[in-house]
C-alpha cells in the first residue's frame, strides 16, 4: 500500500514492539523515537494531541534501550519517513544500563563476551546467525537428497577417537570410569559403514581442550559424512557441487564479498575480498601443494 507524505491511516490501528535506539525532542508536545525490531527500523511520531495517555510519562521515563509496545496509526511524515503516530506506548522491559553510542564502539573482546550487546548494537550480526541456519539447512538437505542418513553418535567416548587433538576429560560416577568428550565422530560413523549403512552423516559438536582466540573455540560444530564405494574424486566433486549450490541458494550468486576483520563497516569494506564459489574449483596435487 502506498502512503503519501504527511498522511496517516487513522482508520486502521496497528501494534508493534521493539527496542528504542534513539530519542529526539522536537518540542514540549512533539517527540520522536527510533524503534528497531527484526533488523528493521520504524519512527514513532508522538504528539501530545493524539496521545491518549500521560504524555509527560514518555518524556520522563522512557530511555534508549527500553523495549516498548506501541499502538497507533501508520503513515509517513512530511519528509516521507515511515512512521507510527502512537495513541499508546507501553513499557515492556526497561534497559537498566546505558547503551554504547553508535554501532562500532564495541571491541572484539566485548562483542564475543557480551553477545547480547553485540546483537543489540549491530544489526548485521543477526544476519550472520540467519545465514548460519541457511548453511546448515542446505548441507542437511543436500546430503539427504543423495540418500545419506543423518545420525547422532555419542558425545562421551571411552577413547577420544579421530585425530590427535587433546580431549576434555570427564568422569562417569555410575560406571566408575573416565570418559572423554569427543574430538570427532569419526569412529562411530565408520562403525555404521561397517554395519551396512553405506551413506551416513552427522552435524554436531566437537570438543578440543586446546587454544582459544577469536577464530578458534574449544567447542565447535562440524559436518562429517562417509560414503562407501566412493573415492576422493567423488568426495571432491560432491563438496564442490554442494558449496557452489549453497552459495547460490543463499546469496543468489556464486560470488560473495568477504570482510576479513568480520565487520561490515566502511573500514571493513575497504579490505573486502571477493570469493568465487563457481565450479570448477582450482585443484592442487597434495604433495606439490605441501
Amino acid at each position: 500500500m502506498k502512503i503519501e507524505k504527511g498522511t496517516f491511516l487513522e482508520k486502521k490501528e496497528v501494534s508493534v514492539t521493539g527496542r528504542i535506539y534513539n530519542i529526539r525532542d522536537q518540542s514540549a508536545k512533539l517527540k520522536f523515537f527510533d524503534v528497531h525490531e527484526d533488523g528493521e527500523k520504524v519512527q514513532i511520531f508522538a504528539t501530545a494531541n493524539d496521545y491518549k495517555g500521560d504524555f509527560d510519562f514518555l518524556k520522563t521515563t522512557l530511555r534508549r534501550g527500553d523495549i516498548v509496545g506501541i499502538k497507533g496509526y501508520a503513515g509517513r511524515t512530511k519528509t516521507g519517513e515511515l512512521s507510527i503516530k502512537p495513541t499508546q506506548i507501553e513499557p515492556l522491559s526497561y534497559c537498566l544500563h546505558q547503551l554504547p553510542k553508535g554501532e562500532t564502539n564495541l571491541n572484539k573482546d566485548t562483542r564475543y563476551r557480551q553477545r547480547y550487546l553485540d546483537l543489540i548494537m549491530n544489526n548485521n550480526v543477526m544476519k550472520i546467525f540467519q545465514t548460519r541456519n541457511k548453511v546448515i539447512d542446505h548441507v542437511r538437505q543436500y546430503l539427504r537428497n543423495l540418500d545419506f542418513i543423518e545420525v547422532e553418535t555419542p558425545m562421551m567416548n571411552m577413547i577420544p577417537g579421530g585425530a590427535t587433538a587433546r580431549p576434555f576429560e570427564t568422569y562417569h560416577n555410575e560406571l566408575e570410569m573416565k570418559l572423554y568428550m569427543r574430538i570427532a565422530p569419526e569412529l562411530y560413523l565408520k562403525t555404521l559403514i561397517v554395519g551396512g549403512m553405506n551413506r551416513v552423516f552427522e552435524i554436531g559438536k566437537q570438543f578440543r581442550n586446546e587454544g582459544i582466540d577469536t577464530t578458534h573455540n574449544p567447542e565447535f560444530t562440524t559436518c562429517e559424512f562417509y560414503w562407501a564405494y566412493a573415492d576422493y574424486n567423488d568426495l571432491m566433486e560432491v563438496t564442490e557441487d554442494m558449496l557452489s549450490k549453497m552459495c547460490h541458494a543463499i546469496h543468489g550468486d556464486t560470488k560473495i564479498q568477504y570482510h576479513p576483520d568480520g565487520t561490515d563497516t566502511e573500514e571493513g569494506r575497504a579490505n573486502t575480498i571477493e570469493i568465487d564459489f563457481s565450479k570448477p574449483f582450482k585443484r592442487i596435487p597434495m604433495m606439490k601443494g605441501l
